[in-house]
């Protein structure tokens, strides 16, 4: 009897999975391919990278303070820190690609704040936006990527 119940019960369906990558895949892959793009644009757009030496950092901010050239950002300050005898002050600064000019030998820098001296007084628009770097190129295309700051601005940029 046991037999006849067997013979009439339907047997298993097996089913064969048409891929083995599921959907649920799609999502992590497509994150991965939108990282490494951003990746791979980041680094084709970045610029040179240079370290300026100053005796202090007063008005300067790792992330805030711009480099600038005729009032056009051309870079940032990505980095401060202590030389290695303490006497001054390293400022690693992210210049941006179409700014390379400004990585070669000659090109000078200066932290631009308010100053009253007996030429007159410079630097006021640093009262509400912070201090700056200015920069002033030069005509040589030898590379360099370490300088060391004016002090003062120059007389004449």
């Amino acid at each position: 009897m046991t037999d006849d119940k067997s013979a009439a019960l339907p047997s298993p369906v097996v089913r064969k999975r048409r891929s083995s990558v599921t959907l649920i895949w799609l999502v992590p892959i497509l994150a991965a391919l939108v990282g490494v793009a951003l990746v791979v644009q980041n680094w084709l757009q970045a610029g040179p990278q240079i370290t300026i030496t100053f005796q202090s950092a007063q008005g300067l901010a790792a992330g805030k303070t711009t480099v600038k050239y005729k009032d056009v950002v051309i870079g940032k300050v990505e980095k401060i820190r202590l030389s290695g005898d303490h006497s001054h002050v390293l400022v690693t600064v992210a210049l941006e690609k179409s700014a390379r000019a400004f990585a070669t030998d000659g090109t000078s820098y200066w932290v631009v704040r308010p100053r009253i001296g007996l030429g007159g007084i410079s630097g006021v628009d640093t009262l509400l936006s912070g201090a700056y770097i200015g920069a002033d190129t030069s005509d040589s295309s030898q590379e360099q990527n370490e300088f060391t700051g004016l002090e003062t601005p120059p007389a004449v940029t």
